[in-house]
């Protein structure tokens, strides 16, 4: 069930920092969102925690639920969360309810990758992945070939730029919320978080 609209908490510390709560699937995503946590002034990620063996969306929001009963999410000011989504292994209906709760909910948006997260991450160096069938451990293979010494968030985090470029060109259905084969939606997190580090954010910090 979407969470229901909680009252302002009297005394809250007033903060300038747009706040991203991230729901993901794996410790990958995690640590790779966990690392723009406070690049500026401007930007704070909180990761919510996962319960061994509950990752699939039907715990999502379940998860979410929890964690904003903690904190102080203000849409109205660009706070956001975010539920990051592989679609290897879970029915397309329980992506599409996940979806539908967003839709009902300020602030709440959802980013998939086809078939996996490792898509999102091969876009920081390729400008497009050929679809030969790959499962999710291919293409996790192929996200260590393709960087030298594996992946690392230091390495590959600092390409989030071109990694939205990349993944906005192959975008082969804008409006849609569901991405092809070999495509991803977590541009638009990217595109989000790019918008709050400003132009010159790895010289600044």
């Amino acid at each position: 069930m979407p969470r229901r609209n909680r009252e302002y908490k009297k005394g809250a510390p007033h903060r300038d920092a747009r706040l991203f709560v991230i729901v993901a699937e794996g410790e990958r995503e995690d640590a790779y969102f966990q690392w723009f946590h406070e690049k500026n002034q401007r930007i704070k990620v909180h990761i919510v925690a996962r319960e061994q063996n509950r990752s699939a969306p039907t715990f999502f929001l379940e998860r979410a639920t929890q964690y904003l009963e903690q904190i102080d999410l203000k849409a109205v000011k660009g706070d956001s969360l975010w539920f990051v989504v592989d679609v290897d292994r879970w029915e397309r209906s329980a992506i599409d309810d996940l979806q539908r709760a967003c839709e009902q909910e300020p602030g709440w948006h959802l980013a998939v990758s086809n078939p996996c997260f490792e898509v999102w991450i091969l876009y920081h160096q390729m400008k497009e992945i050929k679809d030969t069938g790959q499962a999710c451990q291919d293409l996790k293979q192929q996200v260590h070939l393709q960087f030298k010494g594996g992946f690392s968030v230091e390495t590959v985090c600092p390409q989030i730029a071109t990694a939205v470029d990349h993944a906005k060109a192959r975008d082969s259905g804008p409006d849609a919320y569901f991405p092809d084969r070999m495509q991803t939606k977590v541009y638009l997190l990217g595109a989000k978080i790019l918008s709050l580090l400003g132009k010159n954010w790895q010289e600044i910090r």
